[in-house]
Order: C-alpha cells, then sequence, then structure tokens
C-alpha cells in the first residue's frame, strides 16, 4: 500500500507531515489552546510539555511509523487559511488483514464545524481505495464528542470493552468503544 502523501477534501487538506521544528511549534500551540479538551481523552497530552515534544512525534513516530508502513498521521490544515486544525492518523496498519486503526483529534477553535467529519470521510476514501477492508476506532465510551463522530459517519459499534485501560487522568479503569466500518459499508 502507498498512501497519499496530500489527501483534499472540499475545506480541508491532509498531509503527511516532513518533521521541522516550526511544524512543531504549530502543532504544539493547538495543543496548548486544547489541553483542557484533550487532556481526559488522549494520555499522550500529559506528556507534551514542550513544542520539542511535538518535534518527537514528528521524529520518532510518524517518520517511523511511514517508513515501516505501520502508521499514517496526517496533518489537518485549512485550505483557505492554512491554519493547522488537528491529526488524523491511520496506524496499526496490518497487510496481511487488511485493517487499521483511525485516532483523530482537532483544536479547541475548530470543534463543532464538521472538519473532523469531513477529514475523516477523506481518510476513509484513501485507505478503502488502496485496498484496506477495516477501519476501526477506539474511543473512551465518555468521549462524546469522538462517539459522535464515529456514529455520524455510519460506524458499527462492534462492541464495548470494559474497564480495559487504567486512565491517569480520571484515575480510574475506564471503558472503551470498538467501531468499525468494512469496505462493503463504505458509500
Amino acid at each position: 500500500m502507498n498512501f497519499a502523501e496530500i489527501i483534499e477534501a472540499e475545506r480541508i487538506i491532509l498531509k503527511q507531515p516532513e518533521p521541522s521544528f516550526e511544524l512543531a511549534k504549530e502543532i504544539f500551540a493547538a495543543i496548548e489552546e486544547s489541553r483542557e479538551n484533550l487532556e481526559p481523552w488522549l494520555p499522550w497530552c500529559k506528556k507534551t510539555t514542550k513544542a520539542e515534544d511535538s518535534f518527537g512525534f514528528l521524529k520518532d513516530w510518524c517518520e517511523k511509523n511511514r517508513t515501516e508502513k505501520t502508521g499514517y498521521a496526517y496533518l489537518i490544515h485549512d485550505k483557505t487559511t492554512g491554519k493547522y486544525l488537528g491529526c488524523i492518523d491511520f496506524m496499526k496498519v496490518s497487510d496481511t488483514d487488511k485493517s487499521g486503526e483511525i485516532g483523530y483529534w482537532i483544536r479547541t477553535s475548530a470543534q463543532g464545524k464538521g472538519y473532523m467529519s469531513e477529514a475523516l470521510a477523506a481518510l476513509e476514501k484513501e485507505v478503502f481505495g488502496q485496498g484496506i477492508n477495516r477501519i476501526y476506532i477506539g474511543n473512551d465510551t465518555r468521549n462524546i464528542r469522538s462517539v459522535n463522530v464515529a456514529k455520524r459517519a455510519g460506524y458499527h459499534l462492534d462492541g464495548v470493552l470494559r474497564q480495559n485501560r487504567w486512565d491517569d487522568y480520571s484515575q480510574s479503569f475506564v471503558d472503551s468503544n470498538v467501531w468499525s466500518k468494512l469496505k462493503e459499508e463504505y458509500k
């Protein structure tokens, strides 16, 4: 599989990142703006305390996984302004099983405008077009915004994993939803 480096949608562009410290500062600024909304759901957020941490994501996660063909990060940018809005990843890619997981987040100032639904639809088109058979999304059952993205996009709730992970933020075990969409269900 050879996923596109740039995916265009109506209002946004998804780009696989090229690591740079300037880009890391832009990502970190979006995380800082959104920290209150991200920390309850994304454990990596608490560990991202400076732009160097965002640079580590670009260099260590994005570049490494793309090279190994096990994960592809796409930065979401407003098509008109070029503003960085968030990130959507296709990860845990299995060439054998033709499957992978999608994870996503969007900066607080861009929430509620349909950008994530648009990004998800654009990424689905790309990955199903590359021969992927099953996409899945995992999210905390309490993360209503993420749950609503999966529902609006027509994902099937496969089930709830009860107390499947420890959450440092709430200091408790939490439940996770597992959603999926099959290529045959893609419009």
